[in-house]
């Protein structure tokens, strides 16, 4: 297979122009096993995709994690590091813009935990379990400490604080909260943003499916709630200090950017879903573009849009028969107006068992 290719594009559903996107390969590996793999983002803002495994050590399996950088083209160094758990699941992204890197993930037994790294990413600082935790979706940092997101044992939203010494901790999701989950959390200007997203249930026709945008203090302490349309709500912070969110109506995907007041400047259409679809997906800046990466139809799928809300590009790979990962979470890494798309997935042509690590380069056209 040649490094690099040129994938097709589509014109989706009215609102997208006709570009011709720039969407390549950077590198594919083929493994044995399906391994959990996260993404970590870190004080000086270097981004590393992060691998588990195992291996054998003194008659013992131990649980390794493998670091790498988020630039694939990138040859920099590839850290190794023992860690205390057999971990089998990762949280998708962890922003340890302010503090120390968090690595959080869930053993076989489904126990979830959290590792603070040391400042050099040498070894591990401090471990310390979680308790009631379903799933874990997002953690980011403030200037105070770590705020962690996810979802109950019960399906109920989780929002945790942290002290930068993991020795306090609050919880900030509440009892009435109901079904549902904390899909993202980020920090913007001393700011601290989660997105709540309500499931219905079908026992109370009163509790129906939204989401909500809820700000705290750097220390955890609540300061506004802003309800929101749709469901399946993600977000992140932008460099003028406004705040990108997608979120689902229907099958229609939606993205609307909103100042640092939360007063809405614009919203858009930008697909309709069909087939494999990524629920989340993932928000990020690259250059002077918003971009939202995820998958249609079990195919990856990029959308760059302007700071204005027109559309700029949109980019699918129709090449390479990568499905989508599980659980439908890439990796996604700007430098400068480039966009890294790393994970692991099958390819559709081979039996499921049968993965391949990828990381994509998709540009703007001009």
């Amino acid at each position: 297979m040649k490094s690099k290719f040129t994938a097709a594009l589509f014109v989706l559903a009215t609102t997208l122009d006709s570009a011709s996107a720039k969407l390549g390969v950077g590198s594919m590996t083929p493994q044995q096993a399906d391994r959990p793999y996260a993404q970590i983002i870190l004080k000086d803002g270097k981004s590393f995709w992060i691998s588990a495994g195992q291996l054998n050590a003194d008659s013992a399996v131990e649980t390794f994690l493998v670091m790498r950088g988020m630039d694939c083209r990138s040859k920099g160094e590839t850290r190794k590091i023992k860690m205390p758990d057999n971990y089998m699941a990762l949280t998708p992204v962890s922003e340890s813009v302010w503090q120390n890197a968090l690595v959080i993930g869930a053993n076989f037994l489904g126990e979830w935990s959290m590792v603070q790294l040391q400042a050099n990413l040498s070894g591990i600082r401090k471990s310390l379990p979680l308790s009631d935790v379903g799933v874990i979706w997002a953690s980011a940092s403030s200037k105070a400490g770590y705020f962690i997101a996810g979802a109950s044992m019960n399906k109920q939203p989780v929002l945790m604080y942290f002290s930068a010494d993991l020795k306090n901790r609050k919880i900030l999701s509440q009892a009435n909260d109901g079904n549902g989950e904390v899909s993202s959390v980020f920090e913007s200007r001393g700011r601290v943003f989660a997105l709540f997203n309500r499931h219905g249930d079908s026992k109370d026709q009163s509790a129906s499916p939204g989401a909500e945008l809820r700000e705290y203090s750097a220390t955890g302490t609540p300061v506004s709630r802003t309800p929101l349309n749709g469901i399946a709500s993600i977000g992140t912070a932008l460099k003028d200090g406004g705040i990108a969110i997608s979120y689902w109506i229907g099958e229609q995907l939606f993205m609307e950017k909103r100042d640092a007041n939360l007063s809405i400047l614009w919203s858009t259409k930008l697909h309709q879903s069909n087939g494999i679809a990524s629920i989340k997906g993932y928000l990020l800046e690259a250059g002077s573009h918003i971009a939202w990466v995820g998958a249609n139809d079990n195919k990856l799928l990029i959308h760059r849009l302007a700071q204005d809300g027109k559309s700029i590009q949109t980019s699918i790979d129709t090449k390479t028969n990568i499905g989508i990962p599980i659980p439908d979470i890439y990796s996604v890494y700007s430098s400068g107006n480039d966009i890294y798309v790393r994970g692991a997935a099958a390819r559709s042509k081979n039996p499921p068992e049968k993965i391949t690590e990828f990381c994509f380069i998709e540009q703007p056209d001009s």
